[in-house]
């Protein structure tokens, strides 16, 4: 399995196995595992992460704080990367459903190499992020087929596609996934040359903002893992303009950076409950300091990015980055 090996140095043009592409490959499968393991519990319209386990964040907090039945901009239609047992006992609808939750997991995990291999002088890791990117897009293939499987006809899916913004915004982010990985070959960066290709894979991150935007619109009260995702999503997008500045590895601009992201997740979360239930803004801020439903995720991205400085901190006191590579800028994907 030549994909799975990276040219050992020390040894010519020999190669050897690289752990990196071993783990990021069975990260991708790690969803399929879960999703078989799920269907042989019969338990398909419940446990969400497929782990038995209840999400992150507790209820939604739109049923906390009085919404009625209000649903999400992009309704509660089949066929979104949301999660959960939204849609009762559909096995076909809640296959598509898990999937597309991992691809968006997926795609915020390659966006994370990049940070992680500056962040803890690893890189190799690099290794890892054309598998998991790769693996990101199949995922979401398979779920673009299972919702044509669902809906029965080509005809009907084109027709929903232009009618329904939410599926609008997933397509858009399906064709750029495909765009992409056919270009995500060593063939493709010698035709298109270092630079361009460098600048096409940029489209890495509106798609990912896509996919999150998707996510949050086929849920309906509980929004709390697509606002997880979109924290997260801050984060990284902030490191890489702190990387630009050449403050990407130092701990204090890492601390604040989780403290921003984290208030920006709560201003995220309290924007989209304003806008598709008409919750007062001020009761979901208040209730992420409160506790009083459960820890919003706009603490774990900041408990999140503070750990990750720290032990950043440590890993980079044990060996040091290169000045000259703490100041180069962050990579494109």
């Amino acid at each position: 399995m030549p994909f799975l090996r990276e040219r050992s140095a020390a040894r010519g043009s020999a190669y050897r196995w690289s752990p990196e592409k071993i783990a990021a490959l069975l990260l991708v499968l790690l969803p399929f595992a879960l999703l078989a393991i799920r269907i042989l519990r019969g338990d398909l319209a419940t446990d969400p992460l497929g782990l038995g386990a209840p999400g992150l964040g507790g209820p939604g907090l739109g049923a906390g704080l009085g919404a009625g039945a209000a649903g999400g901009l992009g309704g509660g239609a089949a066929g979104g990367l949301g999660g959960g047992p939204a849609l009762g006992a559909r096995p076909l609808v809640e296959t598509l459903r898990f999937l597309g939750d991992w691809a968006v997991r997926l795609l915020l995990i390659t966006l994370a190499v990049t940070p992680a291999r500056r962040l803890f002088n690893w890189p190799k890791l690099l290794n890892a992020r054309r598998t998991l990117g790769l693996g990101a897009a199949a995922l979401v293939a398979v779920h673009f087929g299972l919702y044509c499987i669902d809906m029965g006809s080509l005809s009907v899916v084109a027709r929903e596609i232009v009618l329904r913004i939410y599926l609008t915004i997933g397509f858009v982010a399906l064709l750029g996934l495909a765009t992409l990985s056919a270009t995500s070959w060593d063939g493709a960066i010698a035709r298109l040359g270092a630079e361009r290709w460098s600048r096409l894979h940029q489209l890495a991150y509106p798609i990912t903002a896509l996919a999150i935007l998707h996510f949050f619109m086929q849920q309906k009260l509980d929004v709390t893992e697509p606002t997880l995702m979109a924290g997260f999503f801050l984060w990284l997008m902030g490191w890489r303009v702190l990387q630009r500045y050449g403050r990407g590895t130092g701990l204090a601009p890492l601390v604040l950076l989780a403290f921003g992201a984290g208030l920006a997740t709560a201003l995220v979360e309290a924007g989209w409950y304003l806008a598709a239930t008409g919750i007062d803004p001020v009761r979901v801020l208040a209730a992420n300091l409160a506790f009083a439903y459960s820890i919003r995720p706009a603490w774990w991205v900041a408990g999140l990015g503070v750990a990750v400085a720290l032990a950043s901190e440590v890993a980079l006191r044990l060996r040091p980055l290169p000045a000259r590579r703490v100041r180069a800028s962050g990579a494109t994907s």
